[in-house]
């Protein structure tokens, strides 16, 4: 039998490929998206093009807006305030996203365990998630009065304090208390994931490395760990671009303080825009949010990319 080389394939010119993808059904497709995807630029693109623009002027409530080049840029190096809250907000995110992925694995592989009436524990762990941002910050505070507050009078009938806790009014629990909120509210989300990639790991794994002898730490180091890398690496790159943007519980709990305690970038960009009304200022500390925000994403998109293709 006569072997026939194979032949090296013609790649489709761009312009055919542009043509079958708009031809017949997929053109239709394309319509009934666009008035959807032009309503997503217009309501996303536009703003971030004006922030952009606005960053480079002098635009307030008192300026016309002044082309002032990287100026606002520059500020920000001797601005101790903005420094402080950068630093609060990479220790915020690092200690939250680190809490609710510890966390959220932990609940996950407790909730997998074949236990009855599971429904009703998965119900109960999803409400933190489920609660608005604003309204769960403001019952916490509640919580955390220091005069007839529940913690404290928990704390005080069990003997374990004898005067309350200053839990907002403190520089260092304020800044425990706004982390310990935020994993609350966000950890159900993370033990959900994980427990959607825990269901989906192949269980024939699991069977033969029982089979030779290994233990339960055993399987979950060497076994669901390292099938778990792409779904660690989806958790951290969603929670951390979540948290470095966290607004609501700031806002809350502690508005930023006590002092600038707990202030971070997404706080302090909205004092300087709609506070002190310096348009141009805030959207500078926006655009500084953006590109760390896209830095984290970028990040752990990568290293998500790379444990998939092993």
């Amino acid at each position: 039998m006569r072997l026939v080389p194979n032949q090296p394939s013609r790649s489709v010119p761009f312009s055919g490929r542009l043509a079958d993808a708009l031809s017949g059904a997929n053109a239709v497709a394309y319509c009934l998206v666009l008035p959807a995807i032009l309503l997503r630029l217009g309501f996303t693109l536009a703003p971030a093009i004006q922030t952009f623009w606005l960053s480079f002027t002098d635009k307030s409530l008192m300026a016309s807006g002044r082309f002032v080049g990287l100026a606002n840029y520059a500020a920000m190096l001797s601005d101790k305030t903005l420094i402080a809250s950068l630093g609060f907000t990479i220790f915020y995110t690092a200690a939250s996203v680190a809490a609710e992925t510890g966390l959220g694995l932990l609940i996950a592989l407790l909730l997998m365990r074949q236990v009855r009436a599971k429904w009703i524990s998965n119900f109960i762990m999803l409400l933190p998630w489920v609660m608005a941002p604003l309204l769960a910050a403001t019952v916490w505070k509640i919580m955390f009065y220091e005069d007839g507050g529940i913690l404290n009078q928990i704390l005080r009938d069990a003997g374990i304090i004898a005067s309350p806790i200053r839990w907002l009014s403190d520089a260092n629990t304020a800044r425990f208390s706004v982390i310990l909120v935020t994993v609350w509210k966000n950890v159900s989300w993370v033990a959900l994931i994980f427990m959607a990639a825990l269901a989906a790991l192949p269980k024939d794994v699991y069977e033969a490395a029982e089979v030779d002898g290994t233990n339960a730490v055993q399987r979950f180091r060497y076994i669901t760990v390292p099938m778990l890398r792409p779904t660690i690496f989806l958790v951290l790159m969603f929670r951390g671009m979540g948290e470095v943007q966290t607004f609501e519980q700031i806002g809350g709990l502690t508005r930023g303080g006590p002092g600038t305690a707990t202030q971070n970038l997404a706080y302090y960009a909205y004092q300087r825009f709609f506070q002190e009304l310096r348009y141009g200022y805030g959207s500078a500390i926006n655009v500084l949010l953006l590109l760390l925000t896209a830095l984290i994403g970028g990040f752990f998109a990568w290293r998500m990319y790379k444990a998939s293709s092993r």
